[in-house]
């Protein structure tokens, strides 16, 4: 529970115009990790590399290079990782393996980190009404995977892919 509570912390923190919306991408990928990310690995690999040669100018505040999601998985902030020099096919392999082989965890995991970002203070954010419609609007269409909210898009850029952590660790 506390590990879920700093993440939620670290990201209200750093990031801005969250909707509900990015708080449930962050709890969908803290559950299932990036499974819903690689349906063709040819593809995949084509979108990340093109996303790092489209990445837009550098911010004033680099984002940082890893975001925690839970004690298994980190996003890697592709802007920061491109200006340390990083791997590109480092990264890849690292996604790829990440895809394959984490265990994702299961609807009951995605609705008891839901609830518990309910009773945390970040909630309070929302209205209540808010929250339920939105939470209703996933389970009817049966809790798929979201983009992040236009407002979080254009506001932080988000560019990053989700990978086990033991093996970002390996490499730092």
């Amino acid at each position: 529970m506390r590990d879920f509570e700093a993440v939620l912390t670290a990201h209200f923190e750093t990031h801005r115009a969250i909707d509900p919306q990015d708080v449930y991408k962050l709890i969908y990928q803290r559950v299932f990790g990036p499974e819903h990310a690689i349906n063709d690995h040819r593809a995949a690999m084509e979108a990340l590399y093109l996303e790092v040669l489209r990445l837009p100018p550098a911010p004033t505040v680099m984002p940082p290079l890893i975001e925690p999601l839970s004690p298994e998985l980190y996003r890697i902030n592709l802007q920061t990782f491109v200006h340390h020099r990083g791997s590109v096919e480092r990264l890849w392999r690292q996604f790829r393996r990440t895809a394959q082989t984490y265990t994702s965890g299961t609807l009951v995991d995605l609705q008891r980190d839901w609830r518990r970002f309910l009773s945390s203070p970040w909630a309070q954010r929302y209205a209540p009404e808010v929250l339920d419609q939105f939470w209703q609007r996933m389970a009817t269409a049966g809790f798929a995977a979201v983009h992040h909210s236009r407002g979080y898009a254009e506001t932080n850029a988000p560019h990053y892919r989700v990978v086990w952590r033991h093996l970002v660790e390996q490499h730092l």
